[in-house]
């Protein structure tokens, strides 16, 4: 007992020292003129809609109010930020000759960032080690790396600092000399509700632990994913899992949780994932063959190797280790995510580098491992698996090359969200690599829809992600001619409006929040349904002011993902264009999207983001639009080894010149709408319901004839008394 109180007394006292530090050292309130704690926006453990901010302050007041430096410091560094979203920022070069507003001007207006929120950031080292980061300043002030500031400082003016509050802001963050974030709040003497769990973790993480994160995961999925019961049963879906979980024999290192990437795979579901691992990770040796395997076409060949096994590159693979080639390929689909249903496109497209999942084909590989390959010609190696593969040799085809058929129309060595171009003097190309568009160069992009007077338009949407629904409405209502609305049944459904019990692993919810209220229950039927036109693209209106009238081509493949994939697929419906290229990665009668849950699994603390609103975009299942597959192109190009490696001359897009192609030729609509007979209002063809009709029929005349026959004869009889009180 007396141990006890010893220690209590000098974690009182170290408390206690410690709060009288703080006191003594209370930093400055950064805007100036103002006291502590005035005009926060936001602070730790609070929500910014439905973002969850747990770390930064947010301070609004006036554009222009000058912000001074909280306490004594070095400038670490200064650059430009646009912050997207809590935790996702693009950073900007920031030329030290030049003040906050030059170096704003400076960059500009990059497609991808509205301008008004891009904002000074300053970072500052205090005598502690601790790290302040203030962002949201603007004004004729300009800063160097290894400057002395000291406390009351301008440090520049207020500007905008998050583009969700929409308000000059201040955002302050602390960093500790850890490198974790710290509490901001504290410094300034105000009372905090800051607090960031560090939860140490097993690393590998035992079987036992593994199999309670699956089970966790088992019954986030069931309570929360809308979805489920279109893939599977429940019964099915607890076996999967069950099976699962019993092929967990050893511990995981989780720098490749395996067991959650294949559960992550068994949902099939684009919008479901296991996001990055946020936690520190113990370093993992793998070990994976010196050739690099490409697979397409049914054919497994070299594209590169290693050092000292040039001789193999370009040659074609007949089996590895016993297993034909097209088996040892499908060995990987078990590891590939982010599709819906049965989609086939995408995983074909992902295995075309077959190389990228060694890890997890090859994960007992050891530095004695070898594979034994046999070639198409019968030549048989062993060839070996290294640590660290050295840099990889490529023949006839350099590998960016093959690379460059993996990122066409994606944001990656651009900063374009989209792109204009004439192709000749039919036709324009118009390239749109995500949905999220501000509505600055939303309008340009619409105003140029509005004056395309080209009698064809090819709309790019390959490797497009998707994005923000009302800009998909608001640039098909430049192609409708008339309202799109033949997709029949759209709704939006979710499992529950609130309260879901496993939101208490969650970190952008509270278990006890109703998320959807507007959502209705309808009689009889399971979960909570809302009507919404926007979100279910099931009614597109014209934009008469900006409309392009010309044949549309969509050009699409199995990474033309969620908005990417109902931007065609209206026009696909309506018979307003064609797709041309491959099925699209997102299922075409509904995604899963809208709002998601960040399921943080207790043990490994990996997350895994599950989609919460089940958007079904059309009922509609026909020829044409099959169960559970993604939009199925009007004109198919199969995927080809020449399309990967750019044509002969590694430069040809080879989907784009198909289109071209098809346009030459005049091929466009098909003759016959594949909808029509669906669409055709439908008549009782039922003879037993004619039976039906006509006894009703006779049944009426029937009633009617008697009545008739009643009222005569009390006609008659009133006639025949007046005739006798006449008498």
């Amino acid at each position: 007992m007396r141990r006890i109180f010893q220690s209590s007394a000098v974690m009182l006292t170290i408390i206690i020292f410690q709060a009288s530090v703080a006191f003594a050292q209370t930093w400055l309130w950064p805007m100036a003129g103002h006291k502590a704690g005035e005009n926060i926006v936001s602070q730790p453990s609070s929500y910014i809609g439905k973002e969850y901010n747990c770390c930064d302050i947010f301070i609004s007041g006036e554009i222009g109010d000058f912000v001074i430096c909280p306490t004594d410091g070095t400038i670490t560094y200064a650059d430009i930020l646009y912050r997207q979203k809590l935790g996702l920022e693009a950073s900007f070069y920031y030329d030290p000759q030049k003040n906050w507003d030059e170096n704003i001007q400076r960059i500009g207006t990059p497609d991808n960032v509205d301008p008004q929120y891009l904002s000074g950031n300053l970072s500052i080292t205090i005598a502690d080690g601790r790290r302040i980061t203030i962002d949201g300043l603007r004004g004729n002030y300009r800063f160097k790396s290894g400057q002395k500031v000291a406390a009351g400082d301008t440090l520049g003016q207020l500007g905008w600092s998050y583009r969700k509050i929409n308000q000059p802001s201040l955002c302050i963050s602390v960093t500790a000399k850890t490198g974790m974030a710290d509490d901001p709040m504290t410094p300034f003497g105000l009372e905090s509700k800051f607090h960031l769990d560090i939860i140490e973790r097993e690393d590998p993480i035992s079987p036992e632990k593994m199999r309670e994160d699956l089970t966790i995961l088992e019954n986030a999925v069931k309570e929360i994913y809308p979805s489920l019961n279109g893939l599977m049963s429940e019964d099915e879906y607890h076996k999967v899992v069950e099976d699962l979980r019993q092929s967990v024999k050893d511990s995981i290192p989780l720098r490749l949780p395996v067991p959650l990437i294949r559960f992550v795979h068994q949902i099939h579901d684009s919008h479901l994932t296991l996001l990055p691992d946020r936690q520190k990770t113990e370093p993992y040796d793998f070990y994976v063959p010196v050739l690099f395997y490409l697979w397409c076409n049914d054919t497994l060949r070299v594209l590169v190797t290693c050092r000292g096994y040039e001789q193999y590159a370009g040659r074609v693979i007949a089996s590895i280790d016993g297993v034909s080639a097209r088996d040892y390929a499908k060995k990987a689909y078990q590891y590939i995510d982010l599709y819906d249903l049965n989609v086939q496109s995408h995983m074909e497209e992902t295995s075309v580098f077959l190389s990228m999942f060694s890890v997890l084909m090859n994960q007992g590989a050891t530095a004695d491992s070898k594979s034994h390959i046999v070639f198409d010609n019968g030549e048989e190696v062993d060839i070996p698996f290294s640590l660290h593969p050295g840099r990889f040799v490529v023949k006839d085809t350099p590998i960016n090359e093959i690379m460059k058929w993996k990122t066409i129309n994606t944001m990656h060595g651009t900063d374009s969200i989209y792109t204009t171009r004439q192709l000749n003097d039919s036709t324009a190309y118009l390239s749109i690599r995500t949905f999220d568009i501000y509505s600055t160069k939303l309008e340009q992009l619409v105003q140029w829809i509005g004056e395309c007077q080209t009698a064809n338009m090819i709309i790019d949407l390959r490797n497009n992600e998707g994005g923000d629904v009302e800009v998909t409405n608001r640039l098909l209502s430049c192609f409708a001619q008339q309202p799109m609305n033949r997709q029949r049944g759209s709704h939006l459904y979710v499992n529950k409006q609130g309260n879901f019990e496993y939101l208490r692993y969650g970190d952008n919810h509270q278990d006890d929040e109703i998320i959807f209220p507007e959502y209705q229950r309808i009689e009889g039927k399971p979960g909570y349904y809302c009507f919404d036109t926007i979100q279910t693209n099931c009614c597109v209106m014209p934009d008469s002011s900006h409309q392009y009238t010309g044949r549309v081509y969509v050009l699409t493949n199995g990474c033309s993902m969620s908005a990417a994939t109902i931007f065609p697929a209206v026009l696909v419906r309506n018979r307003r264009g064609v797709s041309v290229g491959r099925e699209t990665g997102s299922a075409y009668h509904y995604i899963t999207a809208l709002e998601r849950a960040n399921i943080v699994l207790p043990n490994s603390l990996n997350t895994v983001a599950i989609p919460m609103v089940k958007v079904v975009f059309d009922t509609t299942v026909c020829e044409r639009t099959p169960w559970g597959r993604g939009l199925l192109p009007d004109y198919e190009l199969p995927l080809s080894y020449n399309e990967i490696t750019m044509g002969a001359d590694g430069e040809t897009d080879v989907m784009l010149e198909y289109a071209l192609q098809l346009i030459a030729e005049g091929k466009y609509l098909s003759e016959k709408d594949p909808f029509a007979e669906i669409d055709a209002p439908k008549t009782d063809e039922n003879p037993k319901s004619d039976t039906r009709l006509w006894i009703w029929i006779v049944v009426a005349l029937g009633i009617i004839s008697v009545v008739g026959i009643f009222a005569g004869r009390k006609c008659r009889k009133k006639r025949q008394k007046k005739l006798d009180n006449t008498r």
